[in-house]
């Protein structure tokens, strides 16, 4: 939920995006949050996502949790982030 919270609060704080796309997905092995956005976005490279506490905050976050974090942006392109996690499957 934070991840998707910073990733929403990016979008109109940094990116001045005037378009926001926010899809959940549950299945059965796996639940996946992606925010796309038609902002101004950014050169996404390692630097760059070590300087912004919210990037940062965002990947610790899904460590965490032991899900997977993707980032893509090009600027004046957007930006989508995508977070997901494996479920365990019980019986």
């Amino acid at each position: 939920m934070r991840i998707g919270q910073e990733a929403f609060t990016n979008a109109i704080k940094y990116a001045r995006a005037n378009e926001i796309r926010i899809d959940l997905v549950y299945e059965s092995t796996l639940c996946s949050l992606r925010v796309k956005d038609n902002g101004q976005g950014f050169e996404a490279n390692d630097t760059t996502l070590k300087q912004g506490f919210g990037l940062l905050g965002m990947t610790k976050r899904a460590k965490r949790i032991g899900g997977k974090l993707s980032i893509q942006s090009h600027l004046g392109q957007g930006t989508e982030i995508i977070v997901s996690v494996h479920r365990e499957m019980t019986v």
